[in-house]
């Protein structure tokens, strides 16, 4: 018994170490307005479980994702869920973005999930034209990111992709339906690094794939 759990914690971290190499890094936040930043961080700081935090003014995309960060970068011994709702000035993925408003979920130890509110809240703004959403959620120091933490980089779980890929194929088939494309973008802060994931578990690639000749199909026949 003790073999065999052994034996899936290192293919698991096998996994997630390969898909942590072959993934960029993209994160890109220098010229944030640090004032904001630390609103965001101090009102997550003193946030009720499953709650919503409504900005004054709308703040931009670097500004809201180092707020989060600097929230999340702290010794937490709790992970945490935090999702950021705001929409592009544009169709394009690279035009900026403007976020209203975070929920956040306080999750266990080694857990945390979407409350019901929350999915709501997703649900609703999925709505908006050109949606972006960012979901962020951390990982608590373990023994072995503690042994390596100088060199410790974040490691998405296969629960952390799998969900991702889960927010991919709805994105995708409601682009297809209405023409109307939410950005879902994941984020993980561990060892007070942030990293954006965008790659869905290594055994979804071949339903990845499946899924791009399908949708490509419908749009040749379409176009």
């Amino acid at each position: 018994m003790q073999s065999s759990y052994l034996d899936s914690f290192v293919a698991e971290l096998t996994k997630s170490a390969f898909l942590r190499i072959v993934e960029p890094e993209i994160i890109e936040i220098r010229g944030h307005r640090i004032g904001q930043s630390r609103y965001i961080s101090t009102k997550l700081a003193a946030s009720e479980p499953d709650s919503f935090i409504a900005f004054p003014n709308k703040y931009g995309r670097k500004t809201t994702i180092a707020g989060i960060w600097m929230f999340l970068e702290k010794p937490h011994k709790n992970e945490f869920l935090i999702t950021a709702f705001g929409n592009r000035k544009g169709v394009g993925l690279s035009r900026p973005a403007q976020y209203e408003g975070i929920h956040i979920c306080h999750g266990a130890e080694h857990n945390v999930g979407f409350s019901p509110m929350a999915i709501d809240y997703v649900r609703k703004h999925s709505q908006v034209d050109n949606a972006e959403i960012l979901i962020f959620h951390n990982h608590p120091l373990n023994f072995l990111s503690s042994i390596f933490e100088k060199s410790w980089l974040p490691l998405p779980s296969t629960t952390d992709r799998e969900t991702l890929y889960a927010f991919q194929k709805a994105s995708l088939a409601d682009w297809i339906s209405t023409g109307n494309f939410k950005r879902v973008r994941f984020f993980l802060v561990e060892n007070r690094s942030i990293h954006e994931f965008v790659l869905p578990p290594i055994e979804r690639f071949g339903d990845i794939l499946t899924l791009i000749r399908t949708y490509g199909d419908k749009l040749t026949k379409s176009a």
